[in-house]
């Protein structure tokens, strides 16, 4: 099997990722709103199982004598694979880090009571567990998976992430019904777009230099939960 089919899935797979979160939410309900979460964390999963056995067939039929570990599904290397991104992507964090304990806030964020009542906020869990599962299952170890025998891994880390930032465009609409205006939606999903192009760069050069799935699951969770680190209070 040729690199066409490789190439043409891991574009249709963010299309697919996006559409199925459209078409499990058609009725247009507010993102944010629990029964949303719920059907749209369902169809993400839904697509992933979709997305790895089509990745699978891809792969065997490229004579891949292990697929699931070509994706990154693997145990060996899983402690490394979590400690040093969530090591490496701390360090951007430092000078956050600083401001939470002078603020007093940093031992609340690790202390238990307070992890119960994140997993009992539905954002928390889309934003920290499920949305970087999902979408570095699809984006990552299925159409990064597909592509790095096709092309160069400067190629692979540096084109794969479009679709991946362009795929958080989709939050417009979103946005236009929580009341913003056109032009507010477009820069704000815009400036989404740059960053998260950034990120998806670090995200498949981890995942390429690993070959573990949990490198970017986990600095993905770890972004997510933090933010976008406050340069402007640092400085």
């Amino acid at each position: 099997m040729g690199c066409g089919p490789s190439v043409s899935l891991a574009v249709l797979f963010p299309l697919t990722y996006v559409g199925f979160l459209h078409i499990a939410d058609h009725d247009g309900t507010d993102r944010n709103d629990p029964h949303s979460i719920r059907k749209r964390s369902i169809a993400a999963v839904v697509n992933n199982v979709l997305s790895v056995a089509i990745t699978y067939f891809v792969l065997w039929q490229r004579n891949d004598p292990s697929p699931f570990r070509s994706m990154g599904f693997r145990s060996e290397g899983t402690l490394a694979a979590i400690i040093w991104p969530a090591t490496l992507i701390g360090v951007l964090y430092t000078g956050q880090w600083v401001l939470l304990y002078l603020d007093g806030q940093l031992r609340s964020m690790f202390s238990m009571s307070e992890w119960k009542a994140s997993f009992q906020q539905y954002t928390w869990v889309r934003d920290v567990i499920v949305g970087p599962v999902t979408e570095e299952i699809t984006f990552r170890c299925c159409c990064v998976s597909l592509l790095k025998n096709c092309v160069s891994p400067t190629v692979a880390i540096f084109v794969s992430p479009l679709p991946f930032a362009c795929s958080h465009l989709h939050h417009i609409g979103d946005d236009r019904r929580r009341g913003f205006t056109q032009s507010q939606a477009i820069a704000k999903r815009v400036f989404q777009l740059a960053y998260t192009y950034l990120f998806g760069v670090y995200a498949t050069y981890l995942f390429l230099n690993s070959g573990h799935a949990f490198a970017p699951i986990v600095t993905h969770a770890v972004c997510n939960c933090l933010g976008l680190p406050l340069f402007n209070e640092i400085g």
